[in-house]
């Protein structure tokens, strides 16, 4: 492990994770979702962690499988998740849509296969300086773990459309998530971050 990982894990992985496991636990308690899938579900640890507080069953897939998970997870081809039509409650994607070649072909499989929400904590790129901070973020978290890195951050009008496009109602949207500390929390947090809880208005999707 490099000093970088050894930075990475020692300040920012495990305050991630606690900041998210409660933002979303929040938001599923509240709206009553019982399943849910966690597309680009990583090792799993955030799942596990949120099921440990929250009386719900989170199941994932990503399209790499890694070698110790904390839950089980499914392989997919990044494009399509083999689930019928509106069959799970809420699905979420943490982290995962500007990883992918098409983030608004993902992003309407999600909505496809959602029967009512869909939890997407990602990035909002802002300018050339913004980039570049998303970018060391990504390199220093995921690059040892094999995940593609293709940089492909929205902006905020972009993440507007995309929601618009899907019918759906953005229920809450937060971008002052404190997901770092000190330093880490002034250079990385701010405004680069977001979470948001969207509902959808239609069932139908083509």
């Amino acid at each position: 492990m490099t000093l970088a990982d050894k930075f990475h894990a020692k300040f920012i992985y495990n305050r991630r994770l606690d900041t998210l496991c409660e933002l979303i636990q929040t938001f599923i308690k509240k709206h009553g979702c019982t399943e849910i899938l966690d597309v680009g579900a990583g090792d799993g640890k955030l799942d596990k962690m949120i099921m440990s507080v929250t009386p719900c069953e989170i199941t994932g897939v990503d399209v790499l499988i890694r070698e110790n998970t904390f839950i089980p997870i499914e392989q997919y081809d990044g494009k399509h998740i083999d689930k019928e039509d509106g069959s799970i409650d809420a699905v979420m994607a943490v982290d995962v849509l500007h990883h992918t070649d098409n983030p608004a072909k993902l992003f309407k499989e999600l909505c496809r296969v959602s029967d009512k929400y869909i939890i997407i904590k990602d990035h909002t790129v802002h300018g050339p300086i913004s980039y570049l901070k998303l970018r060391l973020m990504d390199y220093v978290g995921n690059k040892r773990f094999n995940v593609r890195l293709p940089y492909n951050y929205l902006t905020s009008t972009e993440w507007n459309q995309l929601f618009a496009e899907n019918d759906l109602d953005v229920i809450s949207y937060n971008s002052d998530l404190h997901l770092y500390k000190g330093l880490c929390h002034l250079l990385f947090d701010s405004n680069l971050q977001f979470i948001v809880l969207l509902k959808k208005r239609s069932k139908t999707w083509s």
